[in-house]
């Protein structure tokens, strides 16, 4: 496990590729010793795979071909994956003029459509369906729109009818302790992987666009593991961290949320993104034998007492925008 939290991951591309070029996301990682620098390595698909060295010794032949194909289409669905996964956290954040120019600029679009058709041969229609909507919705004069609507669907209370914090989400029988539970293992998956949350984060640790940064980042790794040959057992950690954090966080209520927000934001850009969100998750799941969340999981019970779970660290979960609690007097 020390081998992968000191293993260079590439999230975002460098260089002209089929998952956008040099157009980094405007604000930095949420986790502050993270430094996306690349998605894609400095050659082409087609060059990579050709200059790919052995996988199975000389003269192995057909066998040789067929492994180094199955290789770099691993390659391709994780730098796809990644791709897709750092757009969704960015566009979960609370919105920016700055955040959305990146969101609907053209080399950004264009990258999703190539990261989409990198899975759509596994993936359902519906998938393929949802990207091309989110992909039209993404436009440049349509930030306020975007704007408006987000507040409108998640307001500025604690907490509204749709909210994007994992912990509000489950069976209202359940024991009093799974919420502080659910954010210590939250907490636990960031640190296996050497993954810190900076000091100024405004949200905590199970919110959506965290959890879906976080994927973005196992799905680099997994990437930079498959395209440089480390261990087989490197790839394979990064594999299984990925599927247990989908069945056990973001896969499991992530449905629900966005179903939720679909039905909110209906017609809009959000709405689009909402859809989108739902499908992209749920064919992810199926990638990983998982069994995705009931889009019908419930809210929790409000009270007191729950409002307290993370006074230990200075951060509720606080409405879009506002990042400290007020001052008491």
């Amino acid at each position: 496990m020390s081998a992968l939290i000191n293993m260079p991951t590439r999230s975002e591309p460098q260089r002209k590729s089929e998952f956008g070029v040099g157009c980094s996301p405007p604000r930095r990682s949420i986790f502050g010793n993270y430094k996306p620098d690349g998605a894609a390595a400095s050659l082409p698909p087609e060059q990579r795979a050709a200059e790919m060295p052995p996988l199975l010794g000389a003269g192995a032949g057909d066998r040789l071909a067929v492994n180094s194909v199955t290789l770099q289409s691993s390659i391709d669905a994780a730098l796809a994956r990644t791709f897709i996964y750092r757009l969704l956290a960015k566009a979960y954040e609370d919105p920016e003029a700055e955040g959305w120019q990146w969101l609907s600029s053209q080399p950004i679009k264009s990258a999703l459509q190539s990261a989409v058709q990198s899975l759509a041969p596994t993936a359902p229609a519906a998938f393929v369906r949802a990207a091309a909507e989110l992909a039209n919705r993404l436009t440049p004069d349509a930030f306020d729109d975007f704007h408006y609507t987000f507040v409108a669907c998640f307001g500025h209370t604690v907490r509204g009818d749709c909210p994007m914090n994992e912990i509000e989400y489950g069976d209202i029988k359940a024991d009093p302790l799974f919420q502080p539970h659910r954010l210590a293992d939250l907490g636990a998956f960031y640190a296996a992987f050497g993954l810190e949350m900076t000091s100024d984060a405004a949200e905590r640790q199970d919110h959506i666009s965290i959890e879906l940064e976080f994927m973005s980042v196992l799905a680099a790794k997994e990437a930079y593991a498959l395209e440089h040959q480390l261990e087989d057992e490197h790839a394979a950690v990064c594999r299984e961290a990925q599927k247990k954090f989908l069945r056990e966080h973001l896969g499991r209520w992530t449905p629900a949320f966005s179903r939720r927000l679909a039905r909110m934001a209906g017609g809009t850009a959000l709405g689009a993104l909402a859809d989108f969100t739902c499908e992209f998750i749920t064919e992810d799941c199926t990638r990983f034998k998982v069994t995705p969340g009931s889009e019908d999981l419930l809210l929790r019970p409000i009270d007191e007492s729950s409002e307290s779970l993370c006074a230990s660290c200075g951060i509720t979960n606080l409405p879009p925008g506002v990042t400290s609690s007020p001052v008491e007097g």
